[in-house]
């Protein structure tokens, strides 16, 4: 029999400074209490005080993540799995005394069951991860890896193999989008259903009136993404985009506001803003009072009301394409990953409106936002929300 009151642990993202990571913790909070009003639910938190505050409004636990001291035998166990991928499944590098009254614990992060762009496909692989899911599962409590991208780990043997066995091991996967589901079903993974990311559960709030006639294009780029597609040509990347955003301006006489979605003053290769504010500063001094940055570390909820001011978003963090289209603005994806291509998919029904980040300046992005808006009104298939076979689907797990 399912509890009408469960305890439910959140355990994987570094931290809600990520907008798309507050929105994952957001949408799960409405998607539980939908199924359970009266669920508990406690967030595993790398940056406790800091998260609380930019939760504000959620009815969760914010509980901190605390790691072993160094010379511990926990520490020392993680140490040896780093380095020879052997370890005790039932020692973990971090005091997880939080989870002995939970019921279940989800998985969160959207694409953490994938691989680094540089791995060395011939070493023992070991992921933290499924470390600690393991450590879980031998605890006898239910895991599920929620609103998931996973893989592709072809090419990589040992990632592959410890991958496919934990995930077939878990009590559900529910995956964002169709490319992470049929991979799965191809590796023989059967615990899998389709549920929307929850992203798309956090509510629309009232908006900003649009502040001209215009054409209003909204971009979000990120050093992330460039870092996967362009590797050492970062500066070049930078005035490409400069370039484009230029032209952009040029040819619509459009009105452009850079759109951060992660703001992080710990680590330059993870921040938008000063990623766009790189950006801004190459772009060319005659457009450039027609460029705007959103200021300030303003959230998922808000920012969602700037893109609502947009007529065409142009987005590399996936999430924040989830935030435009969410609310029906006509968005491009550009990818740097699978999951990109998956969302698009999941969004569309194709992959007509997706841009591989690295060919970004090979494409024909001004004809790609004529014919986008040309389409606005036919654009959107019915998206794949949480149903009442899904819901049920995930209450009994709990069983």
């Amino acid at each position: 029999m399912v509890k009408d009151d469960p305890t439910i642990g959140l355990y994987g993202i570094g931290g809600v400074y990520n907008y798309g990571c507050e929105a994952i913790v957001r949408g799960t909070e409405i998607i539980l209490r939908d199924i359970w009003p009266d669920v508990h639910i406690k967030y595993a938190s790398l940056r406790p005080e800091d998260d609380k505050n930019r939760l504000k409004g959620c009815d969760i636990e914010v509980v901190p993540r605390k790691f072993h001291s160094f010379g511990s035998i926990q520490r020392l166990n993680g140490l040896m799995a780093y380095q020879t991928g052997l370890y005790s499944e039932k020692i973990f590098q971090e005091d997880l005394g939080w989870i002995k009254d939970c019921d279940a614990i989800f998985s969160i992060g959207g694409d953490l069951y994938t691989l680094p762009p540089k791995y060395d496909p011939k070493k023992r692989y070991y992921n933290p991860l499924i470390h600690f899911g393991e450590f879980v599962k031998s605890h006898g409590k239910k895991l599920v890896v929620w609103g998931a991208s996973i893989g592709p780990f072809e090419g990589y043997p040992n990632a592959k193999k410890a991958f496919v066995n934990h995930l077939s091991h878990v009590d559900l996967i529910t995956s964002r989008e169709p490319v992470t589901t049929r991979y799965l079903k191809d590796l023989g993974i059967k615990n899998v259903i389709e549920f929307a990311d929850p992203a798309f559960s956090v509510p629309k709030q009232d908006y900003i009136k649009k502040a001209s006639n215009k054409l209003h294009i909204g971009i979000n780029l990120s050093p992330l993404s460039t870092i996967y597609s362009f590797k050492s040509d970062r500066n070049a990347a930078i005035k490409s985009q400069a370039d484009l955003i230029t032209e952009l301006i040029e040819h619509f006489d459009a009105q452009i506001t850079l759109i951060p979605h992660v703001v992080c003053d710990f680590d330059t290769n993870d921040d938008d803003m000063r990623y766009l504010k790189l950006i801004k500063s190459q772009i060319a001094k005659n457009v450039i009072e027609r460029v705007d940055l959103v200021e300030g570390d303003v959230g998922f909820v808000k920012t969602k009301e700037i893109l609502s001011t947009c007529d065409v978003v142009i987005a590399a963090r996936m999430h924040c394409a989830v935030n435009a289209v969410s609310i029906g603005v006509p968005t491009l994806f550009l990818a740097y990953s699978k999951k990109a291509c998956g969302m698009a998919e999941y969004v569309y029904g194709n992959h007509k409106w997706l841009v591989s980040l690295k060919d970004l300046r090979n494409q024909d992005i001004i004809g790609l936002i004529n014919k986008i808006l040309d389409e606005k009104g036919d654009l959107f298939k019915e998206l794949n929300m949480p149903n009442e076979v899904s819901l049920k689907i995930l209450e009994s797990v709990m069983d």
